[in-house]
């Protein structure tokens, strides 16, 4: 996996604002998790019933003596959860927007600084995708990449300890599954990389014969040459289709597994809790269902993680080997007029 020295250098200079996000989302995260879970002592209350939500609401440790004092519990975790959720998101989009300036601002002042011959070499479309498509993807590999797999992680941590104290031997079943699973994706995203690359070289060639053509819309008109361009369009064109095609089969399979494989692991879950010894009680099991379809959402975001990763790295690496080589040039022209 390619090492980024632009999201290590911002992520160092953030640390304590980013850390403050993932905390924040992990209170929300718990937050959201406690809301359906404490509906289960409004029954036990009303109905005096008794419930999988109830039991599971006992192993937290969290017990109402009334019914004014569950609403005062349940409207204050609505509030907690409209707060963080609007402030971890604010915030998240704020660091996502300063990462893509830091990024854009460097690869300008860097591409400005290069040498005419430099600069010459290569059409000046080439470089508008860098500024454009590829920012959306370095945004979603900070924050989604990043920042909701530390979130997600440690939410999903906290469950699964709420899991092994219901049954330890189905949670070690569960995840040996999701790191299974997890392996399974990360292998497919590295297989993955080349089609995206492809389409992203094919999508930056086409961009720069279209800027190339209509600086030179006068030339063509006067050399009558249009159907000649619009062919060689249609050529790129049909090349960058086919590229995006490929891609996009990976992306569906990727999309389309997530939650067959989730629903899989927990059909597995359920076979294997029948041949347990001791075996698992009817309470229990249906709490321990119940966490897992709970933490699925989490699960859901780190399988995905992966392709936000593999898609930012593609373009960062593109960003800094440009940053690199702008801000080569300039030395080595200095080299060798101090020699001569």
């Amino acid at each position: 996996m390619y090492s980024s020295f632009l999201s290590k250098e911002f992520i160092h200079k953030n640390r304590l604002v980013l850390a403050g996000i993932i905390l924040i989302g992990v209170v929300n995260s718990i937050v959201t998790f406690l809301l359906p879970v404490s509906i289960g002592n409004f029954f036990i209350l009303q109905f005096g019933s008794e419930g999988s939500k109830g039991r599971l609401l006992q192993l937290l440790g969290i017990h109402f003596s009334s019914l004014p004092a569950f609403f005062i519990f349940f409207f204050a975790l609505i509030g907690a959860k409209a707060f963080t959720g609007m402030i971890e998101r604010w915030l998240s989009l704020r660091e996502g927007e300063k990462f893509i300036k830091m990024v854009r601002e460097r690869l300008f002042e860097a591409q400005i600084k290069s040498s005419t011959e430099s600069f010459s070499e290569k059409s000046y479309g080439s470089y508008l995708l860098r500024y454009s498509n590829d920012l959306k993807a370095i945004k979603d590999y900070l924050l989604k990449g990043r920042l909701e797999t530390w979130e997600s992680s440690m939410f999903l941590l906290v469950g699964i300890g709420l899991l092994c104290l219901l049954q330890l031997q189905l949670s070690f079943y569960l995840i040996t599954f999701f790191i299974v699973i997890v392996v399974a994706f990360i292998m497919l995203s590295r297989y993955q990389k080349k089609y995206i690359s492809e389409s992203r070289n094919r999508r930056s060639n086409l961009l720069a014969f279209v800027t190339k053509s209509f600086s030179r819309h006068l030339r063509i008109k006067q050399q009558v040459t249009e159907e000649n361009s619009i062919n060689r369009f249609r050529l790129k064109s049909e090349k960058l289709y086919e590229a995006n095609m490929e891609n996009n089969k990976l992306e569906s399979l990727q999309q389309s597994l997530v939650p067959v494989l989730q629903f899989t692991m927990l059909g597995f879950l359920l076979w294997i809790s029948t041949f347990l010894k001791p075996a698992i009680n009817y309470s229990d099991a249906l709490v321990y269902v119940l966490v897992t379809l709970m933490l699925m959402s989490s699960m859901r975001r780190i399988l995905k993680v992966p392709g936000y990763l593999n898609k930012g790295n593609i373009s960062l690496q593109k960003i800094e080997e440009l940053l690199m080589q702008e801000l080569a040039a300039p030395a080595a022209v200095k080299k060798e007029t101090i020699t001569a």
